[in-house]
């Protein structure tokens, strides 16, 4: 069996042809998914499983940048990669740009869908630890209320929408006086009656005139709005 030097080591069978770091390197860094680099290197196992996992989901590829770069790597033979000192060096460094390049850019992209759901988390938050209370509801207001005991104030209207219910023993007729302009005669009797009619006017403040016969009438008008 004829004997074979290399490295200043005697083998006594012939040696498998050396790799070179430089293309086991950049097979890693352009087909690192597929497993080109392992496959180069007489490591057909492992490249089946990284083709298979798709360079580890990118961690055995990063793995095997620097590996290969290593001074005791070699290929699967157990015989050292071709390659100097300097080289193992740059090829290291630019391993370690490239790496920082791929991780700033997975921070870029993912930085704003987490920080969209960590906003949207300590909203949902917010909400549930101080709920907005809820707008206030319409309800009848009465906006004057009058008798034959209990003379009229004046008659403040926001939406001019008003509902009036009365009870007269004898005739009557009820006024509302605006800042200016006309009195509108909003209820004219000819004889007493009681019930309930409506009336529409422009929002504001009226002053109420009601002329009617004895003390035992009453007359209330609202509107539905929120109050206040």
């Amino acid at each position: 069996m004829p004997l074979t030097e290399q490295d200043g080591l005697v083998f006594v069978r012939d040696l498998p042809p050396r790799r070179s770091l430089r293309t086991a390197w950049f097979l890693a860094l352009f087909l690192g998914f597929t497993g080109a680099d392992r496959f180069y290197l007489r490591k057909p196992v492992t490249g089946c499983l990284k083709l298979l996992t798709f360079g580890g989901a990118g961690i055995w590829w990063v793995i095997d940048l620097f590996r290969i770069t290593r001074e005791d790597a070699a290929d699967g033979a157990s015989v050292p990669l071709v390659g100097t000192a300097p080289l193992r060096r740059s090829l290291r460094l630019a391993s370690t740009v490239l790496t920082a390049a791929v991780a700033g850019g997975v921070i870029y992209l993912t930085a704003a869908p987490v920080t969209g759901t960590v906003a949207a988390t300590v909203t949902a938050l917010d909400a549930l630890l101080n709920p907005t209370p809820p707008p206030p509801a319409k309800e009848w207001v009465t906006v004057v209320e009058a008798s034959g005991t209990k003379p009229p104030g004046p008659v403040v209207t926001v939406t001019g929408k008003l509902h009036i219910e009365y009870a007269f023993p004898g005739p009557a007729v009820v006024f509302l006086q605006p800042a200016k302009g006309p009195a509108l005669t909003i209820l004219s009797l000819a004889k007493g009656g009681a019930g309930a009619t409506g009336v529409t006017v422009f929002p504001g403040t009226y002053k109420l005139t009601v002329s009617a016969a004895g003390s035992s009438w009453r007359l209330k008008a609202e509107e539905f709005r929120v109050p206040g």
